[in-house]
Order: C-alpha cells, then sequence, then structure tokens
C-alpha cells in the first residue's frame, strides 16, 4: 500500500525538523518527505492543522499475557497503544509464569507477531520467578527474543546477585532495567510518605527507600560496565544521583520517569481515591519540581506510563489494599503535552524526543525517526483538541487512571505501524 500524508507540521527531533511537510510511504517505508509533493497513493491523509511525528515509543509496560489475560492481553494493550500514538512498547516480564525463560518470551514474540498490530519487544526478568535470588539465564531470554532484562515492580535486593546480573549483561550485551527500592524501609507503605498520608493516617512508602536504591545501581553500573536502565524514577535525589553520574561521564546509565510523576502529586490519594495508587507512587510538589528540572536539562532521557491494567474488584479494596497501578498508554501524550509543553516548561520537539529518540537511543531499535528508508511507524494528532478523560472509551481492558474526568489537550487522529494506518480518528481500522 502507498500513502501519502499531506500537508502536516512534521516535528522529527532526530533530524531536527519542525515545519510542514509532505511524507510519501510505499511498502512500509518512508520514500519521500518535502514540500508539496506530487505522487500518487493508494490512500492520502490530509493533515492540515494536524502534527506529525515519529510513532511514539512506550518502554515499560504490562500487557499481562500469557497467565492473566483477565487484566489485559496483548490485543487489548495493543489498542490502547495504537489509541494514544503509541506504536512501540517494551512489555514487562512479570507474568503468569513469567518471562524468565525461552519458552514465555517465544510466545510474546510469536503473538505480537500474529496481531500484527504494534512493535512489541519483551523482556526477560533478572532473576528466576521474579525472587531475587537465583540469576535467570540471561543469554538464553535474549536470544528468544528479549530486549532487556529486569524484575520490574521489585527490586533485587542482594546486592551481590545484582552485581553478578550486571556483568553478565555487560558479557552479553543486554539492557539491564531496575526497579529501584530498599524494601526493608518501604515495607507496609501504600503512598508517598509526606503531609497527606499523614492526614490520612495511612503508612507511607518514604523517599529515600528510592534514592538508596538508585545510588546502589549506579554505582554498581559504574563498577561492572553494564548498561543500566533506570525505571520510574520518582524523586528529588534520584535525580540528584543520575545527573551527578552522566556529569561523571558514565554514558552507560540511562533513566526515565512516568508522565504522571511531572503531572500529578500525592493530593490525589487525599479522597481515598484507589487510582491514584502507583508504584512508585505519586509525590509531593518538591520531588516534582526537581523532576522538571532533570527532564529539562536532559538527566532524564525517555518518558513512559508504566500501563498497568488490574481488575475492578482489585481496585475496589480498601485504600491501603487495592493493587497498584493504571492505564496510561491512552493518555501519555496528552498528559506530557498538557502539563510539561503547555505551561511551558519544555518545546513539543523536547518532550516528543523523550517519547521517541530517548527510548529508541536506549533499547538500540531503529524506530525514532522519519528519515528516507525508515519503517513508516507514524503518530498524528490534534494538538488544540481538548478532551475530558473517559474511562469508558478506553480501549484497554480495565479502566482505572487518576486521569479520569480531567481536562487534556491534544488528540490522537491517526497511528500508522509499518506504512498502514492502525488507528483512525477514534477506531481500530
Amino acid at each position: 500500500m502507498s500513502l501519502l500524508i499531506q500537508n502536516g507540521r512534521v516535528v522529527d527531533p532526530k533530524n531536527n525538523i519542525d515545519e510542514t511537510l509532505d511524507i510519501f510511504i510505499e511498502h512500509g517505508k518512508i520514500l519521500k518527505i518535502w514540500k508539496a509533493l506530487e505522487v500518487q497513493a493508494q490512500k492520502t491523509i490530509d493533515a492540515t492543522g494536524l502534527v506529525v511525528t515519529p510513532g511514539l515509543i512506550d518502554m515499560q509496560v504490562h500487557f499481562r499475557e500469557p497467565g492473566r489475560e483477565d487484566k489485559e492481553t496483548i490485543e487489548t494493550g495493543s489498542w490502547a497503544a495504537l489509541a494514544g500514538w503509541v506504536t512501540s512498547v517494551v512489555c514487562m516480564p512479570n507474568t503468569t509464569p513469567v518471562a524468565d525463560n525461552q519458552s514465555v518470551v517465544e510466545f510474546i514474540v510469536k503473538r505480537a507477531r500474529e496481531l500484527n498490530l504494534i512493535n512489541v519487544y519483551p523482556t526477560g526478568s533478572i532473576t528466576k520467578g521474579l525472587d531475587g535470588s537465583k540469576l535467570t539465564e540471561i543469554n538464553e531470554v535474549k536470544s528468544s527474543g528479549a530486549i532487556a532484562v529486569t524484575d520490574d515492580g521489585v527490586d533485587v535486593q542482594h546486592e551481590g546477585i545484582l552485581k553478578r546480573a550486571m556483568q553478565y549483561c555487560n558479557t552479553c550485551d543486554i539492557l539491564l532495567m531496575s526497579h529501584c527500592e530498599v524494601e526493608n524501609l518501604s515495607e507496609g507503605g501504600c503512598m508517598h510518605e509526606g503531609w497527606v498520608s499523614t492526614q490520612m493516617w495511612v503508612p507511607g512508602l518514604p523517599a529515600i527507600a528510592e534514592d538508596m536504591s538508585v545510588y546502589k545501581n549506579i554505582l554498581l553500573a559504574e563498577e561492572t560496565g553494564a548498561r543500566l536502565h533506570l525505571l520510574h524514577n520518582s524523586t528529588s535525589w534520584a535525580m540528584r544521583a543520575i545527573r551527578e553520574a552522566k556529569q561523571r561521564g558514565s554514558k552507560n546509565i540511562t533513566a526515565e520517569v512516568t508522565v504522571q510523576h511531572f503531572s500529578l502529586s500525592d493530593a490525589e490519594c487525599l479522597t481515598y481515591n484507589t487510582n491514584a495508587l502507583m508504584y512508585p507512587p505519586l509525590r509531593d510538589q518538591s520531588h516534582i519540581d526537581e523532576i522538571i528540572k532533570a527532564i529539562q536539562d536532559d538527566t532524564i532521557d525517555a518518558f513512559t506510563t508504566d500501563h498497568a491494567p488490574h481488575t475492578e474488584p482489585d481496585k475496589l479494596l480498601p485504600f491501603q489494599d487495592a493493587a497498584m497501578g493504571f492505564v496510561g498508554l491512552e493518555t501519555s501524550f496528552a498528559v506530557m503535552h498538557t502539563y510539561l509543553v503547555e505551561p511551558g516548561h519544555v518545546d513539543l520537539s523536547h518532550g516528543i524526543k523523550k517519547m521517541t529518540t530517548g527510548p529508541a537511543d536506549i533499547l538500540r531499535i531503529d524506530k525514532w525517526h522519519l528519515s528516507l528508508g525508515a519503517d513508516a511507524d507514524i503518530s498524528i494528532f490534534d494538538l488544540k483538541e481538548k478532551w475530558i478523560v473517559d474511562e469508558t472509551k478506553f480501549f484497554s481492558k480495565w479502566k482505572s487512571s487518576p486521569y479520569i474526568g480531567k481536562e487534556l489537550t491534544g488528540k490522537a487522529v491517526y497511528t500508522i505501524v509499518g506504512g498502514k494506518v492502525k488507528f483512525e480518528k477514534g477506531e481500530i481500522v
């Protein structure tokens, strides 16, 4: 199929493009990009007044399959991604069974290929069963298709085991993604430890539990030379530790923040709203301010959602017992645009860079630009459209989100994967 996108504002951070251009696509590749192209195509999209970018990448999602298809499947998660302009995702390994072996990783690869909706990159776990005690056969899961290893959701508490994992990852040349938390300090907590948790009489998760683990991971990565990616950082001291490591010249260390951690504070929990429960927790404004500074000076390399669906019964439990996590793929870009770009914290290209170039560089995948010959993974959206988040319109299987009822700016119009329109004006194609 050939496709012509006309008159869109093309924003491509990799090629420093921000101007009105046409894009011609054939056989899944970008063949021409220029002004007022005169070519014949089987389908033409008039993108006048719309923004055209490389397809967005989310390098931390939970699609739950295999094993917890009651929460989400690779299919429904892919629909949610398409509705949120996301064309590539990295799936965490906390499936049932855990993706700690060849069979599970290959199943995810095969299922995603059969569906042919988006690019799905599985990860393998660092330790068997995510129990933190015995290393997974890291080279085996890499050979099976895993793009990285991680025990996301739990931290490897034993420093010796984590060091050996990094040494193996360095030998195998695979990325290690680390959830940072000292469990002895956070045990029993369910939200940020601070003034709000005190008012609510709820046990808190102290920021220092994350801070100490971030430092531990950075020091071990500097010692071993492993490629380390720090997942969902949320504290001011984490920002400081990452910045200092980069200033020391540690090029093997990268870091992300989720869009919720620069947009929402722990005040969202005041009404005992279980949709605002997540891991790590929403922090207070002092942490948010430091995260925004770290985004502005490129201490932070990427934005993610940590898309984590749970069943309704899991979220309707008492506040302290409810499941942590929510669905975020369908709101991620709009949240970034509403809370970062519109207030003037960053410009649009800088924000898009953290959702395209940044994660692709970390993952070493060629899915992040609109160069000639590149795969035609493209997002097209309306920056001006305002909308109220309505959970009944989510494509994800479950509907919990702290953004329900909030007004966001920026709406998906088309999502294109491999040169094929997969989402168009509110519908999966």
